[in-house]
C-alpha cells in the first residue's frame, strides 16, 4: 500500500511527533503539512490540497477537537485520526463528530500510518 499523490496534514504542538509521522507518510509516499495547532492547521487546510489529517486532541492554540468541527462544516467527507493520551472524550463522542479513528498514546506510528493507508486504498 502507498500514500502516493496523498497530501496529509500532521497537527501536534511536539514538534518531535510531528516529526515521526512526517517521516513515516513520507516513506509511504504522502506529501506532509505541518501545524503547531488547532487553529493553524484550519488555515493550512483552508488553503486546499489536504486528503487527510492527524491531529492531536490537547493543544494550546486551538484543540483538536475544535479543529475537527471546524474541518467538518466545510469538508465532511475527509478522514481525521485524532491522538490522545487523556479520556477528555470517548471515542464514541468523536466518532459521532465524523472522526476516522481515535489513537490512544502511546501508539505505534506504523499502525496510524497504515490506518489512512487503508482508507485510500
Amino acid at each position: 500500500m502507498s500514500l502516493q499523490g496523498k497530501t496529509i496534514l500532521v497537527v501536534d504542538d511536539e514538534s518531535d511527533i510531528r516529526e515521526l509521522f512526517k517521516e513515516e507518510l513520507e516513506d509511504n509516499g504522502a506529501k506532509v503539512l505541518e501545524a503547531d495547532n488547532g487553529n493553524k492547521a484550519f488555515e493550512v487546510f483552508q488553503a486546499g490540497g489536504v486528503d487527510a489529517i492527524i491531529s492531536d486532541i490537547r493543544m494550546p492554540g486551538g484543540d483538536g477537537v475544535d479543529l475537527v468541527k471546524n474541518v467538518k462544516t466545510t469538508n465532511k467527507d475527509i478522514p481525521i485520526y485524532l491522538i490522545t493520551g487523556f479520556a477528555d472524550y470517548t471515542g464514541n463522542e468523536l466518532k459521532l463528530l465524523g472522526v476516522e479513528a481515535v489513537v490512544f498514546k502511546p501508539f505505534d506510528i506504523s499502525e496510524v500510518v497504515g490506518m489512512v493507508e487503508t482508507k485510500f486504498s
